[in-house]
This record gives structure tokens, C-alpha cells and sequence, in this order.
């Protein structure tokens, strides 16, 4: 693996500048992210895959599901939120045009100029580059996480554990992510093993799609049709979990209570014909010996 190359905003230009009072004097960037970048030319940093994900993704689609997910996090507009697997910024350009200040984080330096561009010369959202299972952020740092549209998966077990216990750590205490992904139980009972989309302009996606449920890996080949017609093939692989392996994985990664869903709704619960959403918590750590009883004083501990 090649190391990884971040891009971080300059000390001056940091978070520090914009968290509230309780954060100033601290700048992102503070830690370094080392290893587990995709090789270049991997699936996501292909031009292919930004265009068939625009053409798949209206700008529409892509509000309503980061303000679906901004009302599972509770948060108020200008809370801080680390959008993890960002792709394009198509959330987290929909949640910083509401107010919320949004760092989109992804490996993928492609993807991540597609979302500058976007952006244009906006404040928000900052885009950054690293792996998941070791962010550039200094702890308690983020009022919430996002994780949207199976951007966990990648990593290998071990490195999608390390992912989750990088998300509690930089998460305050009490914040919340929401992980949004396939559900290992719908690909076990309803695999699309073929299937062909037609994008807008007239071209066509082909997916070949094959799972291993021993293993929990789905395998994913497409190709794209145009004018000259069938591309080269691109693939990749993605580790699907159900509710009980992420479950565990949540606790071990020192998560407390999750809530389920088979929406960014909020509506129902996972299903084999719904993807698997999960909305945990941080612990919040018990008050200080004494605070209790000074507090019912009316004293300030």
C-alpha cells in the first residue's frame, strides 16, 4: 500500500478556529492516518465509478437522506459532524447548506476534488483525505457521525473494528453515528445477481453480484454501456454484517445503546427486505464523587 496523503486544512484554517469555547486551541490534522488507502486505479477512484454514482444520485435523493439522517443524530444546525466515507460530498453538501458544519472524510482523492468542485468556495463542508481506521482528528471532536450509503465494509474485519473504535473516539461524549449499509440477512434471502440500470443520457450499468455467506463478502462486477459500447469490467468486494456481528462490534469498539432501523426514516426495523441502519451512542461518563450531592446543594461542582 502506498502511504497515505492527506489534506487537511492548515493550522490557521483548522476546527479549532470554528468549535465552540470548549475546543478552542485545538487544530485537526493532529494525528496522522497510515495505512489502508485504496492502491490507485482501485474501484472508487475511477472516473467511471464518480460518473454512474451522479447519474445514479440525484442532488434530491441525496438531501433527503443526509436530512433524514441529520434528524436520527438529534443535532441542531452548526453542530459539527465528520461525514466518514463522504464520496462526492453529496450529503455532506446537503447538510452544510442547512447550517451544520460538515468535515467529509474519504479515501478517495477523486471523489474528494469532485466534492471541492462542488462545494465551490463555500466554508463548509472541509473536505479531508485518510482511512477510517486512523482518522487525523485529536479526540471528542465530532458531535456526531455519519456513515452513509455502505461506505463501511472495506477494511476487512479487523479494519472495520479499528474504524468504529476511531468513530468512539473522536465522537463527544453522548454523541451519536449512524451507520447506514447492506443488510447481510436481505443478500442471504433476496441477492440481485444480475441487473442492468438505465442512467439518464442513455447509457446502461450492468451488476454481476455473487455472495459468499460464509465469509459475509459481497463481490460486485459492473460494466458501462454507451455509444461505443460495453466498457472494461471494475469490481470490488465489501464486507456485509448483520445485525448481531455489528452489534457486537459496536460494544466492543465501547458504543453503548444502539437503535435500529430499516430507514433513514427512523421507520421500522431491519428486515431482509431493508438495508440495516444503526444509530449508537457514546457513553456519557457517570459525574465526579461528590458532584450528585453538590448539585443538590444548589452548588456548582
Amino acid at each position: 500500500m502506498s502511504q497515505l496523503r492527506r489534506t487537511v486544512p492548515p493550522v490557521g484554517r483548522g476546527l479549532g478556529d470554528d468549535r465552540p469555547q470548549r475546543d478552542s486551541g485545538r487544530e485537526v490534522g493532529d494525528r496522522a492516518a497510515l495505512d489502508g488507502e485504496p492502491e490507485q486505479g482501485s474501484f472508487f477512484d475511477d472516473p467511471l465509478y464518480l460518473r454512474t454514482v451522479r447519474a445514479e444520485k440525484t442532488d434530491a435523493a441525496s438531501t433527503e437522506e443526509a436530512l433524514a439522517a441529520a434528524r436520527l443524530i438529534r443535532c441542531e444546525p452548526g453542530a459539527l459532524i465528520l461525514d466518514a466515507g463522504c464520496g462526492n460530498g453529496r450529503h455532506a453538501i446537503a447538510l452544510a447548506r442547512v447550517g451544520y458544519r460538515v468535515v467529509a472524510f474519504d479515501r478517495s482523492a477523486l471523489l474528494l476534488a469532485a466534492g471541492q468542485r462542488s462545494a465551490g468556495g463555500a466554508r463548509w463542508p472541509r473536505f479531508v483525505r485518510g482511512c477510517y481506521s486512523s482518522l487525523p482528528f485529536d479526540t471528542a471532536r465530532f458531535d456526531a457521525i455519519l456513515s452513509l450509503g455502505t461506505a463501511l465494509g472495506y477494511l476487512g474485519d479487523h479494519g472495520d473494528q479499528r474504524a468504529l473504535c476511531e468513530f468512539r473516539r473522536v465522537l463527544i461524549p453522548g454523541g451519536r453515528l449512524v451507520i447506514e449499509t447492506l443488510h447481510r440477512e436481505a443478500l442471504e434471502v433476496r441477492l440481485v445477481a444480475h441487473e442492468e440500470r438505465a442512467l439518464p443520457g442513455g447509457a446502461t450499468l450492468r451488476l454481476e453480484r455473487r455472495f459468499d455467506p460464509r465469509r459475509g463478502i459481497l463481490h460486485e462486477t459492473q460494466r458501462l454501456k454507451e455509444d461505443a459500447g460495453w466498457g472494461p469490467a471494475r469490481a470490488y468486494d465489501m464486507r456485509v454484517y448483520g445485525v448481531g456481528e455489528l452489534g457486537s462490534m459496536l460494544r466492543q469498539a465501547g458504543f453503548g445503546r444502539a437503535e435500529w432501523y430499516g430507514s433513514l426514516a427512523g421507520a421500522g426495523k431491519p428486515t431482509h427486505m431493508t438495508p440495516l441502519i444503526v444509530v449508537a451512542r457514546t457513553r456519557v461518563p457517570p459525574p465526579p464523587e461528590g458532584a450528585l450531592g453538590a448539585r443538590a446543594n444548589g452548588e456548582i461542582a
